[in-house]
Formats: structure tokens, sequence, C-alpha cells
């Protein structure tokens, strides 16, 4: 399945024609700010002392929210030592669970007890070779270490893999080669993201800089190459789809250059929030490549969320 008929198959799912009071269909965690690598189109929060003190209850407004699907993300959650539990938290609420990992310390975790209590593993690779994949996230960043992880998620029972790749200006040429990589590795979804220039640690616009047309046109050309291995790409247009909560507890959607602030997960609800967002069509659009990848249960959850 390719891009188009991904999207085209979500959307009869997902989105009931006439309706306006469908419910939340996934909510972004910033669990943390930190991040043990340093990319230069960041648009995760910007680094610094976490209110740890509040995960608990920002875990709780996440539990109690008509949301089927919740990701941690942020920086990078695998620095957050007890980011299973709060996954495993969620999903005995029934919620259906994504990690998004830049891959390098998955292993490692994992020898220390780490348990994989996610649905979904999303790990990063940006380029086919260590320089390509460095010269996008820094120097401390690991392609062997990132596609070691996709290959122990890949032999995990029931746990889905997503590869996530931002196209640039800087790994275009070598997206057609990182796609063979992909085709191999065989996961679930394959996720292209434009890149955005969005966020106060993102610097590297003029070099990432890249077109709409020619991302539309990299990610068509590179999604048969992958064949067989479904993709879905996100457009600079298409990243204002998100809600997200950060480690504060604030409910932001992407603005502009920015984000927009709709209020406070620990002294408002989710749900009422949610409800005062004038573009939630927008959030929800963007996320109907969650149906490619839900499991039997989780799935339904995710239709009836914006069915009921």
């Amino acid at each position: 399945m390719n891009s188009a008929s991904l999207v085209s198959a979500a959307t009869d799912t997902l989105l009931p024609a006439g309706r306006d009071d469908v419910k939340i269909p996934s909510v972004d965690w910033w669990v943390t700010s930190r991040c043990n690598l340093a990319c230069d189109f960041c648009y995760g929060p910007v680094p610094g002392k976490d209110p740890v003190e509040r995960r608990e209850a920002i875990l709780s407004a996440l539990r109690n929210c008509s949301a089927p699907v919740v990701t941690f993300c942020g920086g990078e959650p695998l620095l957050v030592r007890k980011v299973d539990q709060y996954a495993a938290s969620l999903s005995a609420h029934g919620k259906y669970t994504v990690l998004n990992t830049n891959g390098s310390l998955l292993r490692k975790r994992l020898s220390q007890g780490f348990q994989l209590a996610f649905d979904v593993v999303g790990i990063s690779v940006d380029g086919s070779t260590q320089a390509i994949h460095r010269v996008m996230r820094g120097p401390n960043a690991d392609l062997g270490e990132a596609l070691s992880a996709a290959k122990v998620i890949s032999r995990g029972s029931g746990i889905r893999l997503k590869l996530a790749t931002v196209v640039s200006g800087v790994n275009r040429d070598d997206l057609p080669s990182l796609a063979r990589i992909v085709r191999d590795l065989q996961p679930d979804i394959w996720r292209l993201y434009q890149y955005s220039s969005r966020g106060a640690q993102n610097i590297g616009q003029q070099r990432h800089w890249l077109s709409a047309g020619e991302f539309e046109a990299l990610v068509d050309h590179v999604a048969t190459l992958a064949s067989p291995v479904p993709t879905a790409h996100s457009s600079e247009t298409q990243t204002a789809g998100c809600l997200i909560v950060d480690p504060d507890g604030n409910v932001l959607q992407p603005s502009g250059a920015g984000y927009e602030h709709h209020g406070n997960c620990l002294t408002e609800s989710l749900d009422d929030i949610w409800a005062k967002i004038p573009t939630r069509s927008v959030i929800l659009s963007n996320k109907q490549w969650l149906s490619a990848l839900t499991l039997p249960s989780a799935g339904r959850a995710l239709a009836e969320s914006t069915a009921t």
C-alpha cells in the first residue's frame, strides 16, 4: 500500500462526514525535554530541568482522556527511567502506546531490564550510511545502533515497527539508498516527514530547507522503491496536526514557526481543551496514518473515537 492509498483508506475509517464532536484521535506526550543527540532540525522542547513531579498527574490526565493512542516522544523518552511503566499503565487502561526514539539507547535499556510495554516502537533513521545519518543527527548519532534496535523490535512478538525519516536538503540524494534498507527491514510503516523550520532549537534552516513540491516528488519515488513496505508522509502543512502535552502539562499545537498554547491538562481535562480547539480537523487528518498500524482492538478504538 502506498502513501496515497493509505491516506484514502484511513479517511474512510477515521473521518465521518459532518461530525464536529469527534473525540481526540491521539496525544503526543513530550515526556522529557532532554535528549542524547543534538539534531539541528529539532522541533521538540528546549532541553531544561524537567518538572518530574508533574509526570504522574499528566499520566492520569492521559489515562482519563478519550484518546485511544498516546505517543511518547520528546526529547528522548528512553532517558526517562520509568517510561516503560508509564506505557504499561496506559495500556492497562486500554490505550494504544507508541514509543518514538532515536534508537541509540534501546538495546542498552533492554539489557538493564527495560520492558517493551509498547504497541509500536518508532525509530529514527535519516541516512543509509553513518556519515549521512550523523550529518543529519549530529556526531553522537549511531546508525548501526538504530538499525540493530529496529531488528530487535521486528523480532518482538506483537510489537509494530515504525521507521521515521526527516526528509531535507541534506539527505534527499540518499533517500533511494535508504529506501532499499527500509525495504529489507520490513517495518510495518515508514513515515517520511518534510523538514519543518519550527522550534527554538531548529537552527538548520538553510541546509535542511526543502520545497513542498520536491518533498512530494521524493516521497512518491522512494515509496515505490521501498514497496511493499507501507509508507505515509507528512508535509509541512500537515505537521500542525498534532495535539502535544509538554513536560509542564501544557497542551500545544504546532502553528507557524512555534506552538499555539491551548491550556494545561493539570487544570482542565484534555477533552474539554480539545472541544475548544477550532482546528481539530487538521489533527484528525494528520493522524489518519495510525489506522495502518493499530492492532485489531486498538484499531476499533481508534475508529470509534471519531464515530461516536
